[in-house]
């Protein structure tokens, strides 16, 4: 499976961020002193009849001798055991599905700038875990369909982050060229065309390339609600720049004028 995910410059494991951390975690528990294994003999479809680690299992899962049936009855039994064995069992289910949730990482985030990457790859594997709770264990293709909403918060992410890079985009180029753009922001704070709070936002999560949900994260408050606030400042910003309202150099009309 392919597992580069590409910033702006080069392609880096390290990106994988989210998945670092499940994939390090679920290491820990099928190595540690007291590895987490299943039994074959309550699983049945001709697994061994005996306890099997679930690095085992994982080889198992993706061997080509792995049927749908036997998969989905894997999946029934870690789906079951995630929702009343407690969290080692969600990061279980993330381990047994990495080569999945690695591939579907590494398409949904080509091309895309680091910390774009990071927040992308956390909703994935945010979805994937909600899923857990939700899914129709009745119903075929359980792993498929649990990548399939993983997939589905990932591009919901992507989607918001090119609609904020295309209004960036309208902020004229002589910005970047003519000054430093943390003045830029903070002359927008001064003429109140944006809030204090707005321009912290847009230079951590865009001029210092920070993850937005790991921004977030940190505030307490929820990525979708930053992601509406500072897609509306630099909306803002950019109309108040194409009007002269904030200069983007020293000596630009917006020097002049008291806002």
């Amino acid at each position: 499976m392919a597992t580069d995910l590409q910033d702006s410059t080069a392609a880096t494991n390290s990106n994988l961020n989210a998945l670092n951390a499940a994939d390090k975690a679920f290491r820990f528990l099928i190595t540690g002193p007291n590895p987490l294994s299943v039994d074959g003999r309550f699983i049945g479809h001709e697994l061994p009849q005996h306890p099997i680690g679930l690095g085992e299992l994982k080889a198992l899962l993706l061997s080509p001798q792995a049927d749908d049936e036997l998969k989905d009855a894997v999946w029934a039994h870690l789906v079951r055991r995630s929702r009343s064995d407690g969290p080692a069992w969600v990061i279980a289910c993330v381990g047994v599905a990495m080569p999945g949730l690695k591939n579907l990482a590494s398409r949904t985030t080509h091309g895309c700038p680091k910390h774009v990457v990071d927040d992308i790859v956390s909703e994935m594997v945010t979805n994937f875990v909600a899923q857990l709770r939700r899914i129709d264990l009745d119903r075929p293709n359980i792993l498929p369909r649990l990548l399939l909403w993983a997939k589905k918060g990932a591009l919901q992410v992507r989607a918001r982050e090119l609609a904020s890079i295309e209004i960036c985009a309208d902020i004229p180029e002589q910005a970047a060229q003519d000054s430093e753009p943390f003045m830029v922001l903070a002359e927008a704070v001064r003429c109140r065309v944006i809030t204090p709070d707005e321009a912290k936002l847009i230079n951590a999560t865009r001029l210092e390339g920070q993850s937005l949900r790991a921004y977030a994260g940190r505030l307490g408050v929820p990525a979708d609600r930053l992601y509406k606030r500072r897609r509306t400042a630099e909306t803002r910003l950019a109309r108040a720049i194409e009007e002269g309202q904030v200069s983007v150099s020293g000596d630009g009309p917006g020097s002049n004028v008291e806002c």
